[in-house]
């Protein structure tokens, strides 16, 4: 039997099993069937479920399938992905547009509707970190650097640095305060 898996992007199923592991766990006490039928439901999981399959297997009929599904289904959503390395463990609670176009996000991004981040045309793409909360609104362009453990408030304007354990917010992005790793956990519950 042919293995569909490309190598360079097998990890997209680990990410896949990340997402899903993340969203299911304010729904453990459901069945399987329950879960899935919400996850299939909303329109955003679904997208970024085509992104996923779709970027895991080689070129072929099946990549272009879940290719097209992801179009289709990206037109729908609102939620466009551009970014390259996209870790697992993303979270969109809210339907609406969402255009991440980054260098690279890190594992466990929670992402509000209607955020956009991505090129400046002068200076590049931004990088994300891990564990990353972007609120509703929020903008975040150029080749910038956004840390590890931050929050960004809803409808800032980010483009500057961000250091690591960081809550910013405003327009421009100003630093409010310093948050330890457990600050965005506590604050969405899990």
């Amino acid at each position: 039997m042919q293995n569909f898996l490309m190598d360079p992007h097998k990890n997209e199923i680990d990410q896949l099993k990340a997402d899903l592991k993340r969203r299911f766990i304010k729904f453990n006490d459901q069945s399987n069937f329950s879960k899935w039928r919400y996850y299939l439901s909303n329109k955003q999981y679904k997208t970024l479920l085509f992104y996923r399959l779709s970027r895991s297997l080689r070129p072929g009929f099946l990549k272009w399938v879940f290719w097209h599904l992801y179009l289709d289904s990206s037109q729908k959503s609102g939620l466009e992905i551009l970014t390259q390395k996209l870790g697992g463990g993303v979270i969109l609670p809210h339907w609406g547009r969402i255009l991440l176009n980054a260098e690279e996000i890190g594992a466990n991004l929670y992402c509000f509707h209607n955020v956009t981040v991505g090129n400046d045309y002068k200076s590049g793409k931004p990088k994300i970190g891990k564990n990353v909360f972007i609120g509703t609104g929020s903008v975040i362009l150029g080749k910038i650097t956004i840390g590890d453990n931050v929050v960004i408030g809803a409808s800032s304007f980010v483009n500057s640095d961000v250091p690591s354990n960081s809550l910013v917010a405003g327009n421009p992005a100003k630093i409010i305060k310093s948050i330890d790793d457990t600050y965005i956990e506590e604050m969405i519950g899990y």
